[in-house]
């Protein structure tokens, strides 16, 4: 079924690869499609259009590969698409976040594409986002699915800055809504790294510092043992110092970060006064003698008991 060398693709050879790929599952026909693209014998665009039949079908579970299917093509093509191109596919996808639940992993998996890419037109990464953050409940998704919400907004602060910016507090809010209560340890790292370069980065924060402190502040001290199976290095330090370099990042943090270290540095548990002693250490070199004043006759009886015990 492969397209000679040089040759265009013929309405045949699409609709033949097409069925194989969507219809029969076949992994062989979904990466010949990725080839031919790549080479040039079919346009993303065309591809589209030809899986018109397919992304629109009635059964749920059609639409959901077909949708995988272009977005894994997405995904090996990206360098060479036009802005245009991305343009088209980016409200494509948009538009696919009203879809059936199970259609969504794929469109995000499209996001994440789109999102890592500077040649994305200006303004769309806000309609993105804009669209993310209101038809997507992303707690109630899956781990690989969140990890997703959080690359494209990684990615898009990345690539995107100035234009995330535009979106002043909506941005920080829409972050604070779709980290609140997460617990897998490989998103918290994503999480905490967004969050650190939304305050390094001068994002706005507006009314929502403290919010912002919450979602990352909930889950001091860290306690975290990694499986013996782990395949994944995710290390307790890592979410340490990753969580870490969050709290310390404003003075704005510091009306709520200091009574949570206080409260910390009385803990019977030693690990928990360790770190909180060397959180303190990392905000004592960002927030200034203002923020820190009215805490350090606390501060000072707390460290004193625990150096003269």
């Amino acid at each position: 079924m492969a397209v000679p060398p040089g040759q265009q693709w013929s309405e045949h050879d699409v609709s033949g690869l097409l069925s194989l790929a969507v219809d029969g599952r076949d992994v062989s026909a979904a990466r010949q499609i990725a080839a031919d693209v790549a080479e040039g014998k079919c346009s993303l665009l065309d591809l589209v259009d030809n899986m018109g039949v397919y992304l629109t079908h009635t059964e749920t579970e059609i639409r959901a590969l077909a949708t995988r299917l272009l977005s894994d093509v997405l995904q090996h093509n990206l360098r060479k698409l036009q802005p245009k191109e991305l343009e088209v596919l980016a409200l494509f996808y948009i538009d696919k976040l009203k879809d059936h639940y199970t259609v969504l992993p794929s469109v995000l998996q499209g996001f994440v594409a789109l999102s890592s890419t500077p040649n994305l037109p200006v303004g769309l990464e806000v309609q993105v986002l804009k669209a993310i953050f209101q038809d997507v409940h992303v707690q109630s998704l899956v781990y690989s699915d969140r990890r997703s919400v959080y690359n494209i907004i990684a990615n898009f602060m990345e690539t995107k800055e100035p234009e995330l910016k535009g979106l002043g507090t909506d941005f920080t809010y829409g972050f604070v809504q779709a980290t609140d209560g997460e617990k897998d340890p490989r998103n918290l790292l994503i999480s905490f790294r967004i969050a650190h370069g939304i305050v390094a980065h001068g994002y706005q924060l507006g009314s929502f510092v403290e919010e912002l402190f919450e979602v990352t502040s909930c889950y001091f001290p860290i306690d975290f043992t990694p499986p013996t199976t782990d395949p994944h290095g995710i290390t307790a330090e890592q979410l340490v110092l990753g969580l870490r370099a969050v709290l310390s990042s404003t003075p704005k943090f510091a009306e709520f970060c200091l009574p949570l270290l206080l409260e910390k540095l009385d803990s019977d548990i030693n690990s928990a006064k360790v770190d909180a002693l060397e959180t303190l250490i990392s905000c004592c070199e960002v927030y200034t003698s203002v923020e820190l004043a009215p805490s350090l006759p606390s501060l000072w009886a707390s460290i004193r008991r625990e150096v003269f015990q």
